[in-house]
């Protein structure tokens, strides 16, 4: 008996490999999703510090620092959204407003 294109077996092959693809890429947002953006959320709290008048040093270490609260909240916020498109495009969106927003402050600091 040929295997058909709509057999059993397929669509549980079919299912199992989408499931499977699911959680890759929300394990990679998760992991390397918020790795990035929680880098340019500490450069844009440090390049802000340092602007409201903390000395460079002070603001890299008080930014850095943070840096690990950050990360925690965006991976424990990674695997509790619903959405896999939402997740990211909130990851894409937000790395990419921030380091808009730190590139305008520095800019104005020159």
């Amino acid at each position: 008996m040929a295997v058909t294109m709509h057999s059993p077996s397929n669509v549980v092959l079919r299912a199992r490999a989408t499931v499977t693809a699911r959680v890759l890429l929300r394990v990679t947002g998760a992991v390397l999703g918020s790795y990035i953006a929680c880098a340019a959320l500490v450069a844009l709290v440090a390049v802000g510090l340092a602007a409201l008048g903390l000395t460079r040093s002070e603001a890299v270490v008080t930014a850095s620092l943070l840096g690990f609260v950050f990360y925690l909240l965006v991976v424990l916020w990674a695997f509790s959204v619903r959405k896999l498109a939402w997740l990211w495009a909130c990851l894409a969106g937000g790395t990419a407003l921030a380091y808009g927003l730190m590139l305008a402050i520095q800019r104005l600091m020159a």
